[in-house]
């Protein structure tokens, strides 16, 4: 393939969505030492730093936009100040393709670095190819959560695989499973290299988190397990203030929180004091409030919310161990190792629950489902050991992306909202977004979701 040699220092500018694989040039030679090529990372880095709006972590605008038409608010309630909010995911699915461009970029900019990168001898070499090989793993691990059906097996569409760039190649789909192993590869190089500065933020341990993640989404157990079972060891729970602290904190990484957000002052900004404001106006739904059953002795009840079912939790991009508790009580139920299963559920509930019971099976809740989700991953009907880590993992995990995603990684529940004499409905389909438009007109072979054909 015929490598472009001359390419931009800085972030790149693209008119169309067809293009944002391409390298502009104007004149710039190459980069060639390391801190040239960390410029490209730092770029992205910073705007995770500062809450800007970036595809690897959520800014509070964008999990505002993704939590609030999940079955934890009440859309049909919304007050007037919530006249911004979306209905529900089909108001937002147009903007979904910008999110696949995005994500592409970040692809690019990994990509000049894991190919153009003379030396990986130093430590500083190191820290930049390790983080380039960890973004472009989380963003192939994105493009599949979103843009894919929910993983069943390595045969399914995945996604274009783009790993150097050709300006007169356009790539169709790949298989799942090819995805996969690229992605594993990836996250495989990028611990090679033991990232050991701080500043670039994709340390060892996060980079497991994600591999972690990835594990979990696709239903690799042992493995999701292995991972998670390191980093609750290295970042233990913390409970009571601690938590409340860690939960509420606008700008500091406290306790077990890996990664976040709006690390500096400054970066509060006006789009974060609005998006903590404008949710607000959507109440939270009974069926989610209710699921916090010991109330006043849940140290995230009165995080959560109010007697008004007002949210109270800030909206933060985080990555924290108490998913990865979580982790190790699903992928152990599925596997089989339920008084493993029961372990996990009961450390995490003994740490956000003062009186605390423990569960055995026995004493489980009855309920088979967990607000809109009937079924698991696996398309079979809930057991009480699911339901009730489904339960607490909501609980648990909102406002922080995660509840969007389980319902879809969970049967998909179709359900409505209405407004206005409207009756908006999130259909199946729905959970995988569209592919943009434009790059399946101009690329023979490029399957576009179901749902989206034109």
């Amino acid at each position: 393939m015929r490598k472009i040699c001359m390419l931009a220092l800085a972030v790149l500018l693209f008119s169309s969505c067809d293009n944002y694989l391409e390298v502009k040039t104007y004149g710039k030679a190459i980069p060639k030492s390391s801190e040239e090529f960390a410029s490209i990372l730092h770029k992205h880095l910073n705007s995770i730093d500062n809450g800007e709006d970036h595809v690897l972590i959520e800014n509070a605008s964008a999990l505002v936009a993704i939590e609030s038409i999940t079955d934890n608010f009440n859309a049909t309630l919304t007050q007037p100040g919530g006249s911004t909010l979306q209905m529900y995911i089909g108001g937002q699915l147009s903007n979904k393709q910008t999110r696949y461009q995005k994500l592409y970029e970040v692809i690019r900019d990994a990509n000049i670095i894991i190919n153009n990168l003379p030396s990986v001898q130093s430590a500083e070499e190191k820290n930049v190819m390790g983080t380039a090989y960890t973004m472009r793993a989380i963003a192939y691990f994105f493009l599949l959560r979103d843009f894919c059906e929910p993983f069943a097996d390595d045969t399914q569409l995945g996604v274009p695989i783009v790993v150097d760039f050709d300006m007169e190649e356009r790539p169709i789909r790949a298989s799942y499973g090819a995805v996969k192993s690229l992605i594993e590869s990836d996250f495989d190089k990028a611990l090679s290299y033991d990232i050991s500065d701080e500043i670039y933020r994709y340390t060892e341990d996060v980079i497991k988190a994600y591999y972690a993640k990835y594990y979990f989404w696709t239903k690799q157990w042992q493995k999701a397990i292995d991972l998670s079972a390191e980093i609750v060891d290295r970042h233990p729970l913390v409970k009571g203030l601690e938590y409340a602290s860690m939960i509420q904190s606008q700008n500091n990484k406290e306790a077990n929180v890996l990664l976040r957000s709006y690390l500096f002052s400054f970066s509060t900004s006006a789009e974060f004091i609005n998006s903590q404001a404008v949710i607000k106006n959507r109440p939270l739904s009974k069926d989610f409030v209710e699921a916090f059953t010991e109330k006043g002795n849940d140290v995230r009840y009165a995080i959560t919310t109010n007697s008004k079912r007002v949210n109270q939790k800030l909206f933060v991009g985080k990555v924290r161990s108490a998913e990865f508790v979580l982790v190790l009580a699903e992928a152990n139920a599925h596997l089989g190792n339920t008084d493993e299963a029961l372990k996990w559920l009961n450390i995490l509930r003994q740490n956000r629950i003062t009186n605390f019971q423990p569960y055995t099976l026995a004493t489980l809740p009855t309920e088979t489902s967990s607000g809109n989700i009937k079924v698991d991953v696996n398309g079979k009907p809930l057991t009480p050991l699911i339901t009730a880590i489904l339960n607490e993992r909501r609980k648990e995990l909102h406002g922080e992306g995660d509840r969007f995603y389980e319902l879809k990684r969970n049967g998909r529940p179709e359900f409505w909202v209405a407004n206005n004499g409207l009756k908006y409905t999130t259909k199946k389909y729905m959970y995988t977004f569209p592919l943009p438009r434009r790059d399946v007109e101009l690329t023979p072979g490029l399957i576009q979701n179901e749902g989206y054909e034109f």
